[in-house]
């Protein structure tokens, strides 16, 4: 009965000359950021605090991120919070990361912020994917 009433609908609409336009989807999608807040250097490894920003860059809300990195220069994370350590297998120096159950859900536009402190091998910021789930 519905099929019917809703192709009835449109053969009047299309007879009158309306036509409908399929919305657009939305999108979903996240990105991330990283940034080094204060170091320590002095010893063989500088000790530094960074934080994260995972921002939601899509057209609907999202319900959970995960972001993820690799070190190539022997940095290693060695403390987090805000945000939940993932299993990564395989590549050394690769850190993934999960939402908390409270910042998980970001509306569109909004952001998130989680910290971490590190030991630097001394290179530059880590290229980051975000990934909603």
């Amino acid at each position: 009965m519905i099929r019917k009433t809703i192709t009835t609908a449109a053969l009047v609409l299309a007879s009158a000359g309306i036509t409908a336009v399929p919305a657009a989807a939305d999108s979903i999608g996240c990105a991330a950021s990283y940034t080094i807040t204060s170091t320590w250097p002095g010893t063989r490894d500088a000790t530094a605090l960074g934080q994260v920003t995972v921002a939601n860059t899509g057209s609907s809300a999202i319900n959970g991120w995960r972001v993820s990195w690799r070190y190539t220069d022997g940095s290693v994370v060695t403390q987090v919070w805000g945000a939940v350590p993932l299993p990564v297998i395989g590549v050394v120096g690769t850190y993934a990361f999960g939402n908390e159950s409270y910042n998980g859900n970001l509306p569109i536009g909004g952001s998130t912020v989680f910290g971490l402190a590190a030991r630097l091998g001394g290179g530059k910021a880590p290229d980051m994917t975000c990934t909603p789930v």
